[in-house]
């Protein structure tokens, strides 16, 4: 279903910040350019309205999860723009605000991520697609942890290895450690 991919540019400044409900409540400037709509069109609608088809809804439970544990979440998002394009981010979304009613406010701060991190996350949301069409999103969770399991790495570790040049080095770490138990490494 991928179509053309759009440039995320490495100077833009892309935000978006939504309530508890997930209902966009600002979006910066590049945030409204890359994804094609205006702000009045994004303003006062669930951020679904950019979920590109292909996006694996375990990666959403995963941010859900830990925003509600009060954890920021860090990972890779794919959109789909209003033109049919689609674009890539590394995402870091964390609790903004709280007002006395509960009533939150989560903010989003979007980057662009590495060829190397497009083309591992491309690969392994692919596979948990399949396996959500198969089996619903119990079976994506359990593809995710097996993997992640096999690898030696919590979703965040795996993750943050894409995020800096030590990437590399610390898959080695964590396979290390995962064949010779954390206290001989």
């Amino acid at each position: 279903m991928l179509t053309k991919e759009l440039k995320v540019s490495e100077d833009g400044s892309y935000s978006t910040s939504t309530n508890q409900d997930g209902i966009i409540v600002s979006v910066s400037a590049d945030f409204e350019k890359i994804s094609g709509y205006t702000k009045s069109e994004l303003i006062g609608k669930n951020h679904n309205i950019v979920r590109h088809p292909d996006m694996p809804k375990i990666i959403f439970k995963k941010m859900w999860d830990a925003l509600e544990n009060g954890e920021e979440f860090i990972g890779f998002i794919f959109n789909h723009a209003k033109d049919g394009g689609y674009y890539w981010f590394a995402n870091r979304v964390y609790l903004f605000s709280r007002d006395k009613d509960g009533g939150c406010k989560y903010f989003s701060y979007k980057s662009p991520m590495s060829p190397r991190a497009r083309h591992c996350m491309t690969k392994l949301y692919a596979t948990l697609l399949e396996e959500e069409k198969k089996g619903g999103i119990e079976a994506s969770e359990k593809y995710l942890e097996e993997y992640l399991a096999f690898r030696g790495v919590t979703f965040d570790e795996y993750v943050k290895t894409f995020l800096d040049g030590t990437g590399l080095f610390k898959t080695g770490f964590f396979m290390a450690r995962k064949l010779f138990g954390s206290s001989s490494v």
